[in-house]
């Protein structure tokens, strides 16, 4: 009795598979903080390089993840013969584009704290 019921929850577990590929769960990374060019430390800037680098590239895998989950919803429901919910692909790129201009903003404002930085440390004759 046992070993059938583990195959049949085995079997149900096998045949969810797929719709679970179609549900991914695209998690946005955090925004890492800014600093201030006008008291930002050395090692502090180049530790809000690092963290905005680690920013973009989970970015990139967020955006990715997006289009994949996108793009498993429609061959669903073409495999289906169901109609694919145009608000879904909505929805999912305006998540891409929001992020994208994060990432966009986060570059800047930490190239312009950056240049702040750089102009206070030849000021004081670094």
């Amino acid at each position: 009795m046992s070993k059938k019921i583990t195959f049949i929850v085995t079997a149900a577990l096998l045949g969810a598979t797929p719709a679970l590929a179609q549900n991914a769960v695209c998690v946005e990374p955090a925004l890492p903080g800014m600093v201030d060019g006008n008291t930002v430390t050395h090692d502090q800037l180049v530790a809000a390089i690092t963290q905005a680098k680690d920013y973009m590239a989970k970015s990139d895998v967020y955006q990715q993840c997006i289009v994949d989950d996108l793009e498993a919803k429609k061959q669903a429901a073409a495999k289906a013969g169901t109609p694919f919910d145009e608000q879904l692909q909505q929805v999912a790129l305006a998540k891409a584009a929001a992020n994208q201009q994060s990432k966009d903003k986060l570059a800047a404002d930490l190239n312009a704290q950056s240049a702040l930085y750089k102009q206070r440390a030849a000021a004081a004759g670094k």
